[in-house]
């Protein structure tokens, strides 16, 4: 429909008939064939052997404002884009060899001032000792086609960006995971916790249009995913931030271990411990910081080592500093844990990253 809307539109109510210069034995069937050639999508044109054009349809003129002064020999190129006019005369060099010439470029829109992308066709009139006398072409407005196909490329360049990261992060999780476990239950145990966890984030991310994940979502997810819902018990809170998807994998990551934590450190029959997480943003620094506060109270935690273990400090404290420069602390109180992480919010927004 674009076609017709750029290519046929500007004839409607007024199908102009100039006539295309024929021999005088067609006089016959010319008008019918005017006016067949005024009702199509396209632009159409004739040109001599060498490539210069004699003859265009009134679309061409609708199209690129030009007259027949104007775009006659080769005055069409000059509503052709600059860049593409070296490749449209190129293929004027190879058509007669060839017998046949095709070539895409962009023409400019008189009325829109821009330029559309056309692919262009045209065919050789032969006489009758077969030699070429004159050629017949159109040109087919692709543009919306042309732009379709470039963000096809643009989503499998970032699907294929995306697949490489995920194996890289499964891989990296396997190998921290395998490192610090005795045997293969508890490999399994853990490392399924970590890639469920992996999967979730990336589900937040497809869902969103920028690629990105919402923080809030992302702590609410965990918590949900552990059980931890209870008002009384539960209570997390911050403004929506957007986060790019490395920094909310090691955020997402950190708190699945801080969560998996709470459900199951202690001794039988202890009561649940309370949370309180609380995220925003600090503007007091130099660079806006992106914050985040971990609060578990009811338990008697005597060393964080001994609490989150040696694995899970690995995901919650350090991989955060390595990773993405961030500034981590975790505390142990008389009645329980705190872990404080703090990082610049350029880097955590960074959908590149």
């Amino acid at each position: 429909m674009a076609i017709i809307s750029r290519s046929a539109m500007p004839m409607a109510g007024q199908v102009r008939t100039r006539r295309m210069p024929m021999p005088s034995s067609w006089s016959g069937p010319v008008q019918t064939l005017n006016h067949f050639i005024a009702t199509l999508p396209l632009l159409v044109w004739r040109a001599d052997r060498d490539g210069a054009w004699l003859w265009a349809s009134p679309q061409w003129e609708a199209f690129t404002g030009q007259s027949e002064a104007d775009y006659v020999g080769d005055g069409w190129l000059r509503v052709v884009h600059p860049d593409d006019r070296e490749a449209a005369q190129t293929a004027w060099s190879l058509a007669s060899d060839r017998q046949s010439f095709e070539v895409e470029f962009r023409i400019r829109n008189a009325e829109e001032d821009r330029y559309y992308w056309h692919k262009t066709r045209a065919g050789p009139v032969h006489g009758d000792d077969g030699t070429i006398i004159e050629w017949l072409g159109t040109s087919t407005d692709i543009d919306d086609l042309k732009r379709l196909r470039d963000q096809e490329r643009s989503l499998l360049g970032e699907l294929q960006h995306r697949v490489r990261n995920t194996l890289g992060v499964v891989r990296a999780l396997s190998r921290r995971t395998a490192d610090h476990c005795d045997t293969i239950e508890e490999f399994v145990a853990k490392f399924d916790g970590r890639i469920n966890t992996f999967a979730r984030t990336q589900s937040l991310s497809t869902r969103s249009a920028s690629g990105q994940v919402n923080l809030a979502d992302l702590v609410h997810d965990e918590l949900l995913s552990h059980h931890l819902s209870d008002e009384d018990q539960v209570r997390a809170e911050g403004p929506d931030i957007m986060l790019g998807v490395k920094a909310a994998n090691m955020l997402g990551l950190a708190i699945h271990e801080l969560a998996s934590h709470a459900v199951t450190f202690g001794d039988p029959g202890d009561p649940p411990p309370r949370l309180r997480v609380r995220w925003g943003i600090d503007d007091s620094a130099a660079k806006p910081l992106l914050t985040l506060v971990w609060k578990e109270e009811g338990r008697n935690l005597a060393d964080p080592d001994q609490a989150l273990g040696a694995l899970a400090r690995d995901f919650v404290e350090r991989a955060l500093h390595y990773e993405m420069d961030a500034e981590t602390a975790i505390q142990t109180l008389p009645g329980g844990l705190v872990f404080d992480v703090r990082l610049p919010l350029a880097r955590a927004q960074d959908r590149d990253s």
